[in-house]
């Protein structure tokens, strides 16, 4: 879809992207095309969108057979999606903040098994919120396939040195890969940034218990979260809270082999275990 094409689309229902919403919209059709192959959508699949927008994504989706429930802010294009789509038996519309519904709820709109993947251009403002949500909260999607910032998708990507706590967060659940970069103008209005495709698969629930064996899943992510809230200190510092006496901290890191002077970001999924592990 050309830029001129989107503005005839909107122009009828009196739709200006707003950015304070984190609507950009999606031109590239080639995008889209990657982002529907990477989630491996085709016939009875059931996806939800978050944020659709016009529906670039949403036609493509249902072109390739899925059921799709999109969650929609914005009541101008609750009123375009719904004339686009209406008539089609699987698209159904959701309106409101796409992080008020439960995933319980979002399934439950399906007619059929409840198994379902993410697939969205989610708006910017969203994405660890939204992260967060379907990688933790049962039930949890097959798959997510995401645009997020490129900046935020090469910090999930990044080895360690250059993590950060969603990084943490998203690998230590989950297995990411990227699908492809998108540039900024690729989109109406072009954002300030340029945006990235993620997919991410949560792991095994059997891989999960073998991680979180030695560590509660709760506790593992407050330790983390208290790591990286004060970035620029060195771990013997930030994780004081988490030992019962500094004899047990000073042991916690001779055990791991990780030197206390390090910073979070330079420690892999497996050493926060491991020092997780040290701390309970």
């Amino acid at each position: 879809m050309d830029a001129n094409a989107l503005r005839d689309l909107l122009a009828p229902y009196g739709i200006r992207p707003l950015r304070d919403r984190g609507q950009h919209f999606l031109l590239d059709d080639r995008v889209v095309e990657r982002m529907v192959d990477a989630a491996g959508v085709g016939p009875g699949d059931r996806v939800v969108e978050i944020g659709p927008g016009p529906g670039i994504l949403t036609a493509a989706l249902l072109e390739k057979g899925a059921e799709v429930v999109a969650v929609e802010l914005d009541m101008k294009l609750q009123a375009l999606l719904r004339a686009r789509f209406g008539g089609n038996r699987r698209f159904r519309l959701l309106k409101g903040d796409a992080l008020s519904y439960k995933n319980a709820d979002l399934v439950a709109n399906f007619p059929s098994a409840p198994s379902y993947k993410v697939v969205a251009n989610l708006p910017y403002n969203i994405t660890t919120d939204a992260l967060r949500k379907f990688l933790q909260e049962a039930p949890v999607p097959a798959s997510i396939t995401v645009m997020i910032q490129r900046e935020v998708a090469d910090r999930i990507l990044a080895a360690p040195g250059d993590m950060s706590a969603l990084a943490v967060f998203v690998r230590t659940l989950g297995d990411a890969a990227r699908v492809v970069n998108v540039p900024a103008g690729a989109f109406l209005p072009p954002p300030k940034v340029d945006s990235a495709v993620i997919h991410i698969t949560r792991k095994s629930e059997s891989a999960l218990a073998g991680f979180f064996s030695a560590v509660d899943e709760a506790r593992y992510f407050r330790i983390v979260r208290a790591a990286f809230s004060g970035k620029r200190k060195q771990l013997k510092n930030s994780l004081k809270g988490f030992a019962s006496s500094e004899k047990a901290l000073k042991w916690a890191f001779i055990g791991t082999g990780i030197a206390p002077e390090r910073r979070p970001e330079e420690l892999s999924v497996g050493q926060w275990r491991a020092l997780a592990a040290a701390l309970t």
